[in-house]
């Protein structure tokens, strides 16, 4: 078998809804014109998200077999270095060689890229040459990985943005209703709004716990929000709700940083959404600066990379619990024994989707998980269940300028 086109279409932000204009504390918040933490400038984030928010690439082989994948998000970077370097890598090779593609990929790119839409670029790829592993055996893809480690997988509601404490309230108690028993919210503020923003930010949490109660897990991310010191004392106010997790407290580079706020927080500190390939996580391990890694796969390099992870983590006793819940995603939880639980982004109950406009929940693709009291079911189908929703997907493209 052998590759012989490789295509890639840029999609839109807009495929992820209004999800990105909800206000959050974001690594961008301390300049005004990309602060939305008020509300009052829903277009803070797509100024600096750009109009492109996911690549799909599409790896086409002489046996009529294609595999799907995706890289998130760099802008159309990944597109330009699909194109203009790894297509011209691969085509003609023989896409079961994973291991050796991989390493031809990432050597390739050094010069430019070792970490961001260089690697992401390669994520995408990998996936998709893991898919057509999956589609020639007739195999799920959690099979050819090693196999299920259990018959579901544990899920977690991952939206509670902090909108309205009313509204948060009621959407943290329809999560529990439907069954999850762990949930994540959104911190709203950082360190310019200085001990407003720290009290108002406890309040969001002492809303959730009040609705949900002692028994459900709460998280919260602060999406690199914070800076140390400002982080150690958000924690420490944050101290009396038992929190499962904080999530991304200081920019991914600050390593130092995480291990000092790791250090001080009563409840465990999560990272490594925006951190790549294996020598990144294992900087995060060594140091000690993480309780829980949370890489992406379609970030991290790709399945190949994400298995090499999880068994390095696996080595230092730390959990795996990856940045997003798409059925790649799953395919590796399935398949790995220490990744605990999944991400879903479920729609709360107050949100009324604009003339029934998908969300990034659900939008380029024709199956995306759905979960049943809290839990997601292995994923049925051959491949990494990539199947895409072509009208959605010509929906959403984004022309090449």
């Amino acid at each position: 078998m052998q590759i012989t086109e490789i295509t890639t279409t840029n999609v839109s932000t807009d495929s992820w809804g209004e999800f990105v204009e909800f206000p959050l504390v974001t690594v961008m918040s301390e300049y005004d014109e990309y602060n939305n933490a008020e509300g009052d400038n829903p277009q803070a984030r797509r100024k600096w998200m750009g109009p492109v928010g996911d690549v799909v690439v599409e790896v086409e082989t002489d046996a009529g077999i294609t595999g799907v994948g995706h890289g998130n998000w760099a802008t159309g970077a990944i597109s330009t270095i699909v194109d203009e370097t790894l297509s011209k890598l691969l085509v003609g090779e023989d896409p079961r060689q994973r291991e050796r593609l991989w390493d031809v990929m990432y050597r390739a790119t050094i010069p430019f890229g070792r970490k961001g839409a260089a690697v992401e670029a390669i994520s995408a790829i990998d996936i998709a040459l893991w898919d057509i592993a999956g589609k020639e055996a007739g195999k799920p893809v959690y099979e050819l990985l090693g196999g299920p480690v259990d018959d579901e997988i544990p899920a977690y509601a991952s939206n509670l943005h902090p909108v309205d404490h009313d509204k948060l309230a009621e959407e943290a108690v329809d999560y529990v209703e439907r069954g999850f028993d762990a949930m994540k919210l959104r911190f709203q503020y950082g360190p310019a709004a200085g001990r407003r923003g720290i009290k108002e930010n406890a309040r969001v949490v002492e809303t959730v716990r009040d609705a949900v109660g002692d028994e459900i897990d709460i998280a919260g991310d602060a999406y690199m929000g914070w800076t140390v010191r400002y982080a150690k004392k958000m924690v420490e106010k944050l101290e009396p709700y038992d929190m499962a997790w904080v999530e991304e407290p200081v920019i991914p580079d600050d390593i130092d940083g995480y291990a000092e706020v790791r250090e001080a927080a009563p409840m465990p500190i999560s990272g490594g959404e925006h951190e790549f390939t294996r020598w990144g996580h294992k900087e995060l391990l060594e140091r000690e600066a993480v309780d829980i890694l949370q890489p992406d796969v379609h970030r991290v390099g790709g399945l190949t990379e994400a298995k090499r992870i999880a068994d390095m983590a696996s080595a230092h006793g730390v959990p795996i619990i990856p940045h997003s819940g798409t059925n790649p995603t799953l395919h590796f939880i399935a398949a790995t024994t220490n990744a605990p639980m999944a991400e879903f982004f479920p729609i709360p109950t107050w949100y009324e989707r604009p003339d029934d406009e998908a969300t990034y929940a659900d939008a380029i693709y024709a199956n995306p998980p759905s979960p049943t009291g809290g839990t997601l079911p292995l994923p049925d189908t051959v491949g990494v269940s990539a199947e895409l929703n072509r009208e959605a997907l010509d929906h959403y493209a984004v022309e090449e300028q």
